[in-house]
């Protein structure tokens, strides 16, 4: 504020806001919004990477299966443990008489053992469950990164598609123009109409997807666990690297690196566990104990009058029911033999999805070659080709407006095969489990990552 210099008899007015309480309230807001967007990185900024690493952190469904994973790793502890000891108290209604005195009252306290080998089965069967809710978390993890480059692709998608249409429009726009200005020159009044069907055509489709933009942030929202109405940016960019997986190493290599596999291959095991488990379950558990009987005076005098008996104890439990026994181990190898045929199943079916998967990515690649080399550019040139006999008055409106409509059909083509490949990716790592979506690996072309968007 520069300084006010008032003359020697000269009278200074202060200038008056005469609205003082707007000034603050505008302040407020400002900072308030700026607080909102620079707090929330996705508000500005959206990638995949990070997009990815916010799901992971946040999603409430991965988070609930990590702390199942975590919870069956405790109760390995649980299963290996003895059984709590038991403490008896037993009092006498009426007291029984003894030589050395009356009895009032006894104490017990024992400590049961099970059989041979029970407890290292039990601890055996929890720690297959437990690696087992393990290639469930990551299976989770994997399900979870599919949803969120699924919904990454199709609003990038989105996006591409509406800059496209907005370019189209601007384009029919121009083109409406010189189809005026030929029109009061004289020519016919069919291209006007023509370019305006066009444009009114354009601008529904481009309705319907500024419509659709909220949905598709809300999926994606609702993916990392945020409100559905929260601020989220156009995707940056849309990550492209070629893929080149031979089927017959991938099949290999499924036992090392498929968690879905893993899980069932566990549940093999565990089930083998559970029938040693059952088979054990016939041999009796032992429980050794030790009881202290409170012993009043005797009436008499004898030797040892009040004395308190302490007693040795040992117990068995007799599994005499034979036909139970047999069920429980019935019952553990018919749970083997489903887990093995479910296991062998999903070997098939998995390998049977993964060739469906390549053929997708190598289409993807195709297509996308195919538009950004070949057709896409000789579509622009027939547009300008088109545009120039127009303006001269060699060609028909309706050529330029199919020539447009074309361009327009490849230009959404190669943004869909773009989305399309990149859920492909997300595919193949979710079935595979090795990573195809954000690093490079042993399976990717390397002469084709030069550059994040073909």
């Amino acid at each position: 504020m520069k300084p006010i210099f008032k003359h020697k008899g000269t009278k200074v007015t202060k200038a008056v806001n005469p609205m003082p309480g707007l000034t603050w309230c505008s302040l407020c807001l400002s900072v308030l919004f700026s607080t909102l967007v620079f707090s929330d990185p996705f508000a500005t900024n959206l990638t995949l990477q990070a997009a990815l690493d916010h799901g992971a952190e946040n999603n409430p469904q991965l988070l609930a299966v990590f702390n199942q994973w975590k919870g069956a790793e405790q109760n390995i502890a649980v299963q290996k443990g003895l059984p709590d000891p038991t403490l008896t108290y037993g009092h006498y209604f009426e007291s029984v008489e003894t030589r050395t005195g009356s009895q009032n009252q006894r104490f017990g306290l024992s400590q049961t053992f099970p059989g041979f080998g029970k407890l290292s089965s039990k601890k055996a069967v929890a720690s297959t469950h437990a690696a087992g809710a393990g290639d469930r978390y990551r299976r989770a993890k994997l399900n979870l990164n599919l949803s969120i480059a699924t919904s990454y692709a199709e609003l990038h998608y989105l996006k591409r598609s509406t800059e496209i249409t907005e370019d189209r429009i601007r384009l029919i726009q121009d083109l409406e123009k010189v189809a005026r200005t030929r029109y009061k020159a004289g020519a016919p009044m069919a291209p006007v109409l023509q370019a305006q069907v066009e444009l009114g055509r354009l601008e529904d489709r481009l309705l319907s997807l500024n419509d659709l933009h909220q949905p598709q942030k809300a999926q994606l929202n609702a993916t990392l666990n945020r409100p559905a109405t929260a601020p989220l940016s156009w995707p940056a960019s849309l990550p492209y690297r070629a893929v080149e997986a031979d089927p017959e190493t991938l099949r290999r290599e499924l036992a090392r690196t498929s968690p879905e596999l893993a899980e069932l291959a566990h549940s093999v095991e565990q089930s083998g566990h559970q029938i040693r488990l059952a088979r054990r379950e016939r041999l009796p558990d032992f429980t050794l104990g030790v009881q202290f009987i409170e012993t009043g005076n005797a009436s008499t005098a004898v030797t040892d009058s009040g004395k308190d008996p302490v007693i040795g104890t040992i117990g068995i439990n007799l599994p005499i029911w034979f036909g139970k026994n047999r069920a429980r181990i019935a019952s553990a190898a018919y749970k083997k033999t489903a887990a093995q045929f479910s296991l062998e199943n999903r070997e098939q079916t998995l390998d049977a999805d993964i060739r469906q998967i390549l053929f997708k990515l190598r289409d993807a690649d195709r297509k996308i070659n195919l538009y950004k080399e070949s057709l896409i550019p000789k579509a622009e040139q027939s547009l300008e080709v088109n545009r120039k006999a127009y303006e001269a008055g060699q060609m028909e409106f309706i050529n330029l407006i199919d020539a447009e409509r074309m361009l327009l059909e490849f230009d959404l083509a190669h943004e869909r095969a773009l989305a399309d490949h990149l859920i492909a990716r997300a595919e193949l790592s979710q079935l595979t489990g090795t990573d195809f979506l954000t690093e490079k690996n042993k399976h990717q072309d390397t002469k084709n990552t030069k550059s994040d968007t073909p």
